[in-house]
C-alpha cells in the first residue's frame, strides 16, 4: 500500500479517496480514486433537507 502513496500524493489533489482491494497473492490493486465527492445523497436524508442545507451552505 505504501507504493500507492506517492502516486496520490503526485496529483495533487485537495480531496482524493482511493479504494484498494488485497489480492488472495498479497498484491494490493487500486480499485477505484476518485475526486473525494459523494454522487448521491444519504438514503436517510429527504431531498428537502439536502437541498435547504446546500442552499443554507451557499
Amino acid at each position: 500500500m505504501s507504493a500507492v502513496e506517492p502516486l496520490v500524493a503526485a496529483l495533487r489533489l485537495p480531496f482524493v479517496t482511493v479504494d484498494l482491494a488485497l489480492r488472495t497473492d498479497g498484491v494490493w490493486r487500486v480499485i477505484e480514486l476518485g475526486d473525494g465527492q459523494v454522487s448521491d445523497r444519504p438514503g436517510t436524508v429527504t431531498a428537502d433537507t439536502f437541498v435547504s442545507a446546500v442552499i443554507q451552505a451557499a
